[in-house]
């Protein structure tokens, strides 16, 4: 039995097909066993004869008509049909006659259709048609691969309504771009001035922007923004720094405005406050009353002094309090400002605490410890605290190599802390060194 399921083996799908089919029919005469799917299958023609030869003289089991079947079956495959007459004895013509019959049968219901096998389950599946013609006809094959050949793949479609269509369908992917031409809510954002490529960087933006409907879901958050005050030409920066406008409730929002209106914040407070910092609506009522309360007794601030502050730098509000923290004990104990040089500061540069810590020390120690100004006079001018520490390094030693640093109020030649930092190069030339714009340049070129 295993050398029978030896020559079942063809390289050819279709050979393999027709064997299997032909051991099938070797199993339905009562001869068969069941087939080792471990066997080694072999494919040559050499082999199959020995093997009939033998099975002919009844050696190796299997009647002489079902030898005669199987191998009239691999000759056809192997277009050899002298192999068939060489092998069946003449007076076996009644048998012979019958196994080509039943070989006619077979041929003529393979060339109707064609025949793929699963090898697990020696189940026989139809193989789907292309339309390349007869097998092994080369004019009907190369007369379908020149078609293809010909076909233009960038020619548009005889319908333009029917570009939809023929274009691929979206596929995952990592920005919100590929979706733009097909998606109508991106597409009215797009035209509001939205960069929606800085919303592919933030986790969970593109799934919750891709669900929303822009008459429905979006239009009514830009009429309430439009009612703040927010310019219908800022909607677009203001999206795109906070899209996560759109989860939170329109009655929260109404509670949130009513709020700085119950704090008699001024209309013009209110509307510089929603537009300078998209993410104050974000937070709700209880969390913005704990922060102005955080200022305002922190600093000491009155009433007046707390909405001045929140309106002038409403960042600062809703801003990290542990780097508020750290920059007030640097402030306090590392630059050795007073209580009420703090407030000052607080108050007339709100900005220094959105400032890097490392930073703001390092202009202070310049400024303090090598031009030699007073806590005072920081105080009363802190705008020098935001200054590049380039811009002092380079204008303070020119003064030096010149003679002319003199930072003192009460003495002759004083230079402020005003004129030090603003203006060109050419006017501070001009109106604080007393000389070109050349001779500041070369000493430039010696630093």
């Amino acid at each position: 039995m295993n050398n029978l399921c030896k020559l079942m083996q063809s390289t050819l799908p279709r050979c393999r097909a027709r064997n299997i089919l032909a051991f099938k029919q070797y199993q339905t005469f009562g001869h068969g066993s069941p087939m080792n799917s471990h066997c080694v299958w072999c494919t040559t023609s050499t082999d199959f004869k020995n093997i009939f030869r033998k099975n002919k003289t009844g050696t190796s089991g299997g009647s002489y008509f079902q030898n005669a079947y199987l191998l009239k079956s691999f000759s056809v495959e192997h277009n050899d049909h002298n192999h068939f007459t060489n092998y069946v004895d003449n007076d076996d013509a009644t048998q012979e006659q019958k196994v080509s019959t039943e070989l006619n049968k077979f041929n003529n219901k393979s060339k109707e259709k064609s025949f793929v096998v699963n090898e697990n389950s020696i189940s026989v599946m139809e193989e789907p048609n292309l339309n390349l013609g007869p097998e092994g006809d080369w004019s009907s094959e190369m007369a379908w691969i020149m078609e293809q050949e010909d076909r233009n793949p960038l020619a548009p479609p005889k319908f333009m309504e029917d570009i939809d269509d023929v274009a691929p369908e979206l596929r995952p992917t990592f920005n919100l771009a590929a979706y733009v031409n097909k998606s109508p809510t991106l597409q009215k954002l797009v035209e509001l001035g939205v960069d929606i490529s800085t919303w592919d960087k933030r986790q969970g933006i593109s799934s919750l922007i891709l669900k929303l409907e822009f008459e429905k879901d979006i239009q009514p958050y830009l009429m309430f923004l439009i009612d703040v005050g927010v310019p219908v030409e800022k909607l677009g920066r203001w999206l795109t720094i906070n899209p996560l406008i759109f989860t939170q409730p329109l009655d929260d929002l109404e509670v949130r405005l009513n709020y700085l209106i119950s704090k008699k914040f001024s209309e013009k407070s209110i509307k510089r406050i929603i537009e300078r910092n998209p993410y104050w609506l974000m937070f709700s009522t209880v969390r913005i009353d704990t922060r102005l309360g955080f200022f305002q007794e922190t600093f000491s601030l009155s009433p007046d002094e707390l909405r001045q502050l929140a309106t002038k730098e409403s960042k600062l509000i809703t801003y990290n309090l542990y780097h508020v923290k750290n920059v007030n004990f640097s402030v306090l104990e590392e630059m050795g400002f007073t209580d009420n040089e703090m407030k000052r500061l607080l108050l007339k540069i709100p900005k220094l605490w959105l400032s890097h810590g490392v930073s703001l020390m390092r202009r202070f120690d310049f400024l303090h410890n090598k031009m030699g100004i007073t806590h005072d006079q920081l105080s009363q001018y802190p705008q020098v605290l935001r200054t590049r520490d380039m811009r002092l390094k380079q204008r303070h030693g020119f003064l030096m190599h010149l003679g002319r640093s003199q930072y003192d109020p009460t003495k002759v030649g004083y230079v402020s802390m005003h004129a030090l930092i603003s203006g060109t190069d050419v006017e501070f030339c001009k109106d604080v060194a007393k000389c070109s714009v050349h001779e500041y340049n070369e000493y430039l070129l010696t630093l």
